[in-house]
This record gives structure tokens, C-alpha cells and sequence, in this order.
């Protein structure tokens, strides 16, 4: 019973009600592979790929994660995405890796959704589209995504591919900035230091540009520096 090995493996994998057994756990996802089982092809993948309790073999690991994904995994279609976008294990193609991550995306997968937008957006394998990156954007973002949220405020506030939106815009940007994305902290203190369509708030600005300062950000580590000399 494939799924019954799938989910003792998992049990294995993790020490969960058993000893952690990763060796036997890979035994069991390759067991349920072997019928069939995407989930089980999509986690022994990930596991050959990572050498993670057993030996490493990259060449297998794309294997099984392109038969998960051939078989509708949405986790292994992204990951195996991936591979062809960065020419992991495999020859790059980045008109292939495109459909993956289209494919992914519309099963609900949010990383493939924010990757499948950035390559709209700049045109990388497929022709760009940016009303369609920002619609990619914004469902990985309505799903937590910070990068995501990220790019498409970045979109509303410039009306890159949609129409300037600098209210929604910051909403983006406050969402990602409480997710710990720095460049997001940085363009809404911005916009709140300067009431760039929203109401002004020079002490939450302050806040913003601190955080994101402290986080690494250099401009906002500048912005920063200059809101404590003005005072």
C-alpha cells in the first residue's frame, strides 16, 4: 500500500513516533515511488538531491523529482523548475522551467507564482507580460509570499503593468515589511516620511527606515541617517 509506505517513511524521516531513520525512511519513499506515489517521488528526490541520510546523487534527484511532477506534484514541479531554470542536473531551459512553474502555480504553489511572475517580468524564457507578472504577484502575495508582495507593490507604486495605486501600494509594502523584508521597510518609511499617497508619519517613517537599516538595508541605513540629522 503505497500511501501506507509513504506515511511511515514520513514517520521515519522526522523521528515521529519512531527513532529517525532516514536510510529507511529514503527505502520506504523509493518503495511507494516505485508505485507510483508523487509525494513519495517529490520527498526521495529532495533527499538525494540534499544527500540527506544518504548518499547524494543529484542525477537520480532530478530524476525522481521530474517523475513527481510529471505525475501533478505541484511542490516537485516548482523544485524541478528550479532545476531547469538554473541548469541544475540538467541542460538549463528556461522556456521549459516556465511551464513547471505555470503549471504549479495554478495548483495554488506560491513560490512558483512569485517565480513564474518575475520571469513575465523580465521576459526570461517567455515573452513579458507584466499585467500578468503582477497578477502572478499579487495571488503569491494574498498567500504570504514577501517577495511577491514586494515586487507587486513596487508595480502599483510606479503603475508598472497596472494602474498606480500608491494607497494599495504601501499596503504591499507594510505586509512584506512585517514579514522582515527589508526593501519593503525602506520604501514605506519613504512614503510615509514623505506622505508619498499616503498620510504622512515621520515618527513611524522613523521606525520603518531603523528597521530596515538595522536589518542591512545600505539606502535605508542613508534615509536613516539623514531623518536623525533633520531631527
Amino acid at each position: 500500500h503505497s500511501n501506507a509506505m509513504y506515511n511511515y517513511a514520513i514517520m521515519l524521516h522526522n523521528g515521529d513516533g519512531v527513532n529517525v531513520d532516514k536510510k529507511e525512511a529514503a527505502r520506504y519513499y523509493k518503495m511507494a515511488s516505485d508505485l507510483g506515489n508523487t509525494n513519495a517521488m517529490n520527498n526521495l528526490g529532495n533527499m538525494l538531491y540534499k544527500g540527506d541520510g544518504i548518499e547524494s546523487n543529484k542525477e537520480e534527484a532530478a530524476r525522481y523529482l521530474k517523475m513527481s511532477a510529471d505525475g501533478g506534484n505541484a511542490t516537485a514541479m516548482y523544485t524541478y523548475g528550479v532545476f531547469l531554470y538554473e541548469g541544475l542536473e540538467c541542460q538549463m531551459n528556461k522556456t521549459e522551467a516556465a511551464k513547471y512553474f505555470k503549471k504549479s502555480a495554478e495548483l495554488g504553489d506560491p513560490n512558483s507564482m512569485y517565480t513564474y511572475g518575475v520571469m513575465l517580468g523580465n521576459g526570461e524564457g517567455i515573452e513579458t507580460d507584466k499585467k500578468e507578472a503582477a497578477r502572478y504577484y499579487k495571488m503569491a502575495a494574498d498567500l504570504g509570499h514577501s517577495d511577491a508582495m514586494y515586487n507587486y507593490a513596487i508595480m502599483l507604486h510606479n503603475g508598472d503593468g497596472v494602474d498606480v495605486d500608491k494607497k494599495e501600494a504601501a499596503h504591499y509594502y507594510k505586509m512584506a515589511s512585517d514579514l522582515g523584508n527589508t526593501n519593503a521597510m525602506n520604501n514605506y518609511g519613504n512614503m510615509l516620511y514623505k506622505g508619498d499617497g499616503i498620510e504622512a508619519n515621520k515618527k513611524e517613517a522613523a521606525q520603518y527606515l531603523k528597521m530596515s537599516a538595522d536589518g542591512g538595508n545600505a539606502t535605508a541605513m542613508c534615509a536613516y541617517g539623514i531623518v536623525l540629522y533633520e531631527g
